[in-house]
């Protein structure tokens, strides 16, 4: 559905200089400066697929999002979105993809939605069928039946989100672009937009690419992610491979009944004791569960036992300072 290769973009600064003088140098002898938000990034994404793009502030991303959207043209590179070359021909383009950006609306503040739904329409000829279609499929799956007659001014942030996601699928389009979705709306508003995109995916088969430093969007949407710093490629895989990437380690919390005193094994790290309370590392994500709870029952008859992998943000942390 979508094909970046070797995309680079570069913007030209003007460097400013403090004090009149400065101001004055800089009028006369402007300083430029190049800065490469994008260097060299290649991916694909398949027909249907939901594909996280992780990265930090100023990392690039939403650079990227202009681009396949057609806003901004490439320094360097091609793009490929369904056979469309965005910047090309942006006006087909804009039919086939939809854009949400969590930071910026294109709701008409003072309006009901319904108004902008209206606008949209006529925007982008959507016939009348097709318009009533939707509206009722978004009213059903969304939940915005209540909230679409009333001024935009007085919605959640969840409410405003559900809303918005209506407007960029309104007439349509088989693509999606999620520009951090999720900012600032609180665990319950993040659990509820999740359910929305799955749904959206799984039933209209709307391909998403999700753009988020949220890692929480990425782990309960992502089965694919990429990850990208100061405009470089810095990670591509699968969610299982981000895991294995830095080592995974998975922690055993172990209860005993009765006191053991042999903790040393050839698979597992013991880290920690509490009375009858262990903790045991094991370091080779190759290892299979069903071998270290062999191991763990060989030490005493078990009470309790909890397992916890690493925190995805953790790794993630490790791959952008390492």
């Amino acid at each position: 559905m979508i094909r970046v290769q070797n995309i680079s973009k570069e913007f030209t600064v003007t460097m400013g200089k403090k004090g009149f003088k400065g101001a004055l140098k800089t009028l006369f002898h402007p300083e430029k400066k190049i800065i490469k938000a994008l260097d060299g990034i290649s991916f694909e994404i398949a027909d249907g697929e939901i594909l996280g793009f992780v990265g930090p502030n100023g990392a690039g991303k939403s650079t990227l999002v202009k681009i396949l959207s057609g806003i901004l043209t490439p320094t360097s590179g091609s793009v490929d979105v369904n056979g469309i070359v965005p910047y090309e021909k942006p006006q087909l383009n804009a039919m086939q993809m939809g854009v949400v950006f969590g930071q910026r609306s294109r709701l008409m503040w003072a309006l009901p939605a319904n108004d902008t739904f209206e606008y949209l329409k006529a925007l982008y000829s959507i016939p009348d069928s097709t318009y009533k279609e939707n509206i009722d499929y978004f009213q059903e799956s969304l939940g915005i039946e209540d909230i679409m007659y009333k001024p935009v001014r007085t919605l959640s942030l969840g409410q405003k989100m559900r809303v918005e996601i209506s407007a960029a699928l309104l007439h349509g389009p088989g693509i999606l672009y999620l520009d951090e979705p999720t900012i600032g709306l609180d665990v319950v508003g993040k659990y509820e937009l999740h359910k929305l995109i799955k749904r959206i995916n799984d039933e209209r088969n709307v391909t998403v690419l999700l753009v988020t430093h949220d890692v929480i969007d990425i782990e309960q949407l992502c089965r694919k992610v990429i990850i990208i710093d100061k405009g470089n490629l810095i990670w591509t895989g699968t969610m299982d491979e981000l895991r294995k990437a830095k080592g995974e380690k998975r922690t055993f919390n172990v209860t005993y009944f009765d006191e053991i005193h042999d903790t040393s094994s050839d698979i597992l790290i013991h880290e920690e004791q509490s009375g009858l309370k262990h903790r045991y590392i094991c370091m080779n994500p190759e290892t299979l569960v069903s071998e270290i709870l062999n191991e763990l029952q060989t030490k005493g008859k078990i009470a309790d036992l909890t397992i916890a992998q690493t925190p995805i943000e953790e790794i993630i942390r490790r791959i952008y300072t390492e």
